[in-house]
């Protein structure tokens, strides 16, 4: 036994030595890291109004599987992900282009793009990138900036001047509508000029040729994105730049539920905020009120479509906001916003901001401009006309009560073969019925004077029936002698 522990302590050290050897010899799988994936270079390219070419070079210690795209584009909450086509290697080179000539992927010039690339090989390693910008300017021209308090407007040419004009008129009109919406925090607003129509046509979303060219867009706001594209050559720039950013502003209001803000309150608004409107709406409004055309504007799901009623329908719009923020005070506006902007739909948001209903706001409205007062049409509970649905029934080879009748044969229907006829008749019209068969039927045929007529199919049945049992008996006799015959 002391031989034994003393052998042990001998080969204690070697023993240990060997599987510590044996140990780091081993392969062990390494751990993932992103340091493990260098992203060599990358770039990012605006060829607008075609898109978007980003491109990436990448190495790792292990194949490359995948490389993607991280972007978020404008003031969006969400973003695009979109995969490079790529071929598997330790080192990848690819580029990616995002069309921006498409509807659906169209991103309107002047936009702060942030995106970023992550890179994944096959032992699990993954490559996050910092985020990076890109504004994505429209590439046919050479634009310069001029930026304050987060507004920038992007311009080309000697038309500085006009720019700055354009970046004051924007400035004021947001000092004025803020507070009045209840926005509190200034977000980034970017501002592309353009100096004449042909120009402008080009930075638009993609439509019809046909169309793009019946229309002379002035101005177009894209709210989600905080974008505007504003014609800086024509006489009422200032107006529509004004015009278009209030758009921006009530957007930023009432959040997620901007499209369920009725068009009378939003245009309203733009109107209101707009300190440099081309049109003398007094006049409209005047004129609405002593032609008997006064627009029921609360009640309207739309702008209407005579051109007379637009811009009747954006005067009497101005003058109702007006009403609302000058006389009953811009607080409740101000909550009116928070109202939509909670869910409430429109006539209980009035309700909530101002104690009454909306045709109370609207009628109180009126007396303020001496129009006459608004009568909602009278609410008729009609119920539908109601259509009388066939019963459905028995099917009998007999007339019955209730019943729908078949007739088998020909001769029995003078509608034809397989034709049936409906009995609604009450019993004593199922007597007078059965006493009218046992006259001759007009349908019967005659041989030789003597009238016959077409046996009931449910009779020849019957008779087929009995003259098979009658012949049974004997078949099964015939049978048995045959077999036993055939034993013999």
């Amino acid at each position: 036994m002391y031989a034994a522990i003393i052998f042990l302590r001998k080969i204690k050290a070697p023993i240990i030595l060997l599987a510590l050897m044996c140990f780091f010899s081993i392969q062990w799988p390494a751990l993932a890291s992103p340091d493990r994936i260098e992203v060599s270079s990358h770039n990012a390219v605006s060829e607008f109004p075609d898109g978007i070419r980003f491109s990436i070079e990448a190495h790792s210690d292990d194949i490359i599987e995948e490389v993607a795209l991280r972007m978020r584009i404008g003031e969006q909450k969400s973003g695009v992900y979109e995969y490079f086509d790529i071929e598997p290697g330790q080192k990848v080179v690819s580029e990616l282009f995002w069309k921006t000539n498409t509807s659906s992927k169209y991103i309107p010039p002047g936009t702060i793009l942030e995106y970023s690339f992550e890179v994944t090989d096959l032992a699990g390693n993954k490559k996050e990138t910092e985020l990076f910008e890109l504004v994505l300017y429209d590439s046919r021209f050479e634009w310069e900036e001029i930026e304050e308090a987060g507004v920038n407007v992007a311009y080309h040419g000697p038309v500085e001047s006009r720019a700055v004009e354009i970046l004051n008129a924007i400035l004021k009109t947001m000092d004025f509508m803020e507070p009045v919406l209840g926005q509190t925090e200034r977000r980034p607003i970017r501002v592309t000029m353009y100096n004449n129509v042909n120009e402008m046509l080009g930075g638009l979303p993609p439509k019809s040729s046909t169309h793009r060219r019946e229309l002379t867009t002035e101005g177009v706001a894209f709210s989600k994105i905080g974008t505007l594209l504003v014609l800086g050559g024509g006489r009422s720039s200032e107006g529509t730049a004004s015009h278009e950013i209030t758009h921006i502003l009530v957007e930023r209001a009432a959040g997620s539920v901007y499209s369920n803000i009725p068009s009378w309150l939003n245009e309203g608004l733009a109107e209101f905020g707009n300190p440099f409107s081309s049109f003398t709406y007094e006049v409209a409004v005047d004129f609405a009120v002593h032609s008997g055309r006064f627009l029921p504007l609360t009640s309207m799901p739309a702008m209407p479509g005579d051109p007379e009623d637009v811009i009747m329908y954006y005067g009497l719009s101005r003058s109702l906001i007006e009403y609302m923020v000058m006389e009953l005070g811009p607080t409740k506006m101000v909550k009116l916003m928070s109202r939509l902007k909670a869910g409430e739909v429109i006539d209980d948001a009035i309700l909530s901001a101002y104690g009454i209903s909306k045709i109370e706001l609207e009628n109180d409205w009126r007396r303020y401009i001496g129009a006459p007062l608004y009568e909602p049409p009278a609410e008729i509970d009609s119920l539908p006309t109601p259509v009388p649905r066939s019963s459905v029934k028995v099917f009998s080879l007999t007339p019955q009560a209730g019943s729908t009748s078949v007739e088998s044969l020909t001769g029995n229907s003078s509608d034809g073969v397989g034709n049936s006829k409906e009995s609604e008749t009450n019993p004593q019209e199922v007597d007078a019925q059965l006493d009218a068969e046992d006259q001759v039927s007009p349908d019967s045929r005659s041989c030789g004077g003597v009238t016959q007529s077409v046996p009931d199919g449910s009779a020849l049945l019957l008779a087929g029936l009995v003259f098979f049992v009658a012949l049974k008996r004997p078949f099964l006799r015939a049978s048995s002698k045959f077999r036993n015959t055939s034993r013999d």
